[in-house]
């Protein structure tokens, strides 16, 4: 095993030998000859420094002003200092554990920040100011400021590549926080890190900040990156071109000026738990890339998208979190992709799919969006398995057009029916069952919910004959306690065929007739009408008798 020492303040490339004592300066230098079982130990980036004795800080959520209980904030163009105020180019605490760049003096109490807190609402935060080491000014966006010189040989046999240590001591015990920081203060340059074809490589405790990429994979495979921060870069956090099976575990890639995360062309990657908030555009970006597995993001107050797919199949996305953003998570002709609990809250629009076939959802909660899931007609064959959303101007939207879609049922699924006799159906909130002492002529099926999000549905038929103007009617009452509402819609041939209708009586446990119309232009054949009445509340029970229909 060769170990080879690199530290870009006091390293050589020229002069150094890799030792300790003499290090090269560079990453590229000091991984040059090297190969599977060799380790680049990267120097330590000082220790930041605590401010909670002098200030503390306020952080807003979605907003990028942040204000301080003392005077800390410097009009001018940070030197890293060790000292304890705040200037341009820093990065501070927040209240999430996440580093937030100051670039804008107002006052010295009063600063702005890159992009938007994405934390919650805080006062009185204990902070820190990060310590970085700085790579100095670079010329153009496309310079690589570093890159891996080598590969390693196998999964058994990486080639590593470690930030956070003490050279004098050759104790890994701190993290590396690289930084450009550019004369012009607003361009932010250069490749933080780079792998063009490299393979098998492990990658610890590396970070990139105010680049125009932070790490940077071309026709890279069989990389693993863990726990990496890449903040505040001009492009992307972390770029994926071309790279399959590669494993990034923890990453952070907040405040980008465009994506946090983005694949393109990248298959079989494996993404856990990363953090990509208040980004420009997406938190993570996949674009024809196929067969990723990403566990547990987060993608919150994200200027456009939490998740975007497009033309990306066959993806594995485990409980994202995607808040905030204009929408959390956004399909466009991307087909086969599973989506497991999704949390969607507070967008323009929860979940948006245009052009994208048979994705299965399950069990999203869209809360307080304008519309929690959202379809265009060219979607078809998608499946939503026990939605939840309260909040929202619409729970399901979907855009006119005769082309077929796959609508996303909004209701929870029917467990089982038990022996004639008792004819009672199970829902996962609720059940239905026939009851005779509230029947308005011998017997009536009574809803007894107890969800305020989800439905249940049951389907009610009619025969009907083509080109004819078709209403059916019901008799329905509610109980006093009821607390819920109702809803129905007629179906077609599987078709949707006129939109969600609160059908709810107004009087307490008096029946009153209802009535939907289903339009002879939609009715292209002799068949069956489908009548849908669903129902959710928590107390009381809605009651449903005397069914009948006219031409």
């Amino acid at each position: 095993m060769t170990i080879a020492y690199c530290d870009y303040i006091t390293g050589n490339d020229t002069t150094g030998d890799g030792t300790f004592t003499l290090p090269w300066q560079t990453i590229d230098k000091a991984s040059t000859g090297l190969t599977g079982g060799d380790e680049v130990r990267v120097a330590a980036s000082p220790a930041a420094v605590d401010i909670s004795g002098v200030a503390t800080l306020t952080f807003t959520i979605n907003s990028t002003t942040i204000t301080s209980s003392a005077d800390i904030f410097v009009d001018a163009v940070t030197a890293n200092e060790n000292d304890t105020s705040i200037r341009l180019g820093d990065f501070i605490k927040g209240a999430d554990n996440n580093w937030y760049e100051v670039i804008t003096w107002v006052s010295n109490t009063q600063a702005t920040l890159y992009r938007k807190y994405s934390g919650a609402t805080t006062a009185g935060v204990n902070s820190y100011k990060l310590r970085v080491t700085s790579t100095g000014a670079a010329t153009a966006s496309t310079t690589v400021i570093q890159q891996l010189s080598a590969s390693g040989v196998s999964a058994g046999s990486m080639l590593k590549v470690s930030g956070g240590w003490t050279l004098a001591t050759q104790i890994q015990d701190g993290q590396t926080y690289f930084r450009q920081l550019h004369g012009t203060f607003a361009n932010r340059y250069g490749y933080g890190l780079q792998l063009s074809s490299r393979t098998y490589v492990e990658i610890e405790r590396l970070h990139f900040l105010r680049y125009a990429y932070g790490i940077y994979l071309a026709s890279s495979n069989n990389n693993t990156i863990t726990t990496p921060t890449c903040n505040s870069n001009a492009n992307h956090g972390i770029y994926l071109t071309s790279s399959n099976n590669n494993t990034i575990t923890t990453p952070t890639c907040n405040s980008n000026a465009t994506y946090g995360i983005y694949l393109a062309s990248s298959s079989s990657n494996t993404i856990t738990t990363p953090t990509c908030n208040s980004n420009a555009t997406h938190g993570i970006y996949l674009t024809s890339s196929n067969n990723n597995t990403i566990t547990t993001p987060t993608c919150n107050s994200n200027a456009t998208y939490g998740i975007y797919l497009a033309s990306s199949n066959n993806n594995t996305i485990t409980t994202p979190t995607c808040n905030s953003n204009a929408t959390g998570i956004y399909l466009t002709s991307s087909n086969n992709n599973t989506i497991t609990t999704p949390t969607c809250n507070s967008n323009a629009t929860g979940i948006y799919l245009t052009f994208s076939n048979n994705n299965t959802i399950t069990t999203p909660t869209c809360n307080s969006n304008t519309t929690g899931i959202y379809l265009t007609s060219a979607s078809q064959a998608n499946k939503c398995i026990s939605y939840s959303g309260t909040g929202n101007t619409a729970d399901i939207s979907v855009a006119s057009s005769t082309t077929s879609y796959h609508e996303f049922p909004i209701c929870s699924f029917q467990r089982y029916q038990l022996t004639a006799g008792d004819n009672r159906s199970y829902f996962n909130y609720g059940i239905t069952y026939r009851d005779t002492a509230n029947a308005r002529s011998g017997e009536c099926l009574e809803y007894a919910c107890t969800s305020a999000s989800l439905y249940s549905s049951h389907s009610f038929f009619f025969a009907t004959e083509s080109g004819y103007d078709s209403t059916l009617t019901a008799y329905i009452k509610k109980s006093a306690t009821f607390d819920g509402d109702v809803q129905g819609a007629i179906y077609f041939l599987g078709e949707k065929i006129t939109g969600w209708t609160a059908i709810t009586p107004t009087a307490n446990d008096t029946y009153e007739q209802k009535s939907l119309v289903a339009s002879g232009a939609s009715i292209i054949e002799v068949g069956v009408l489908e009548l849908r009445i669903k129902v959710r509340g928590t107390a009381g029970g809605v009651y449903v008798d005397d069914l009948g229909v006219s031409y």
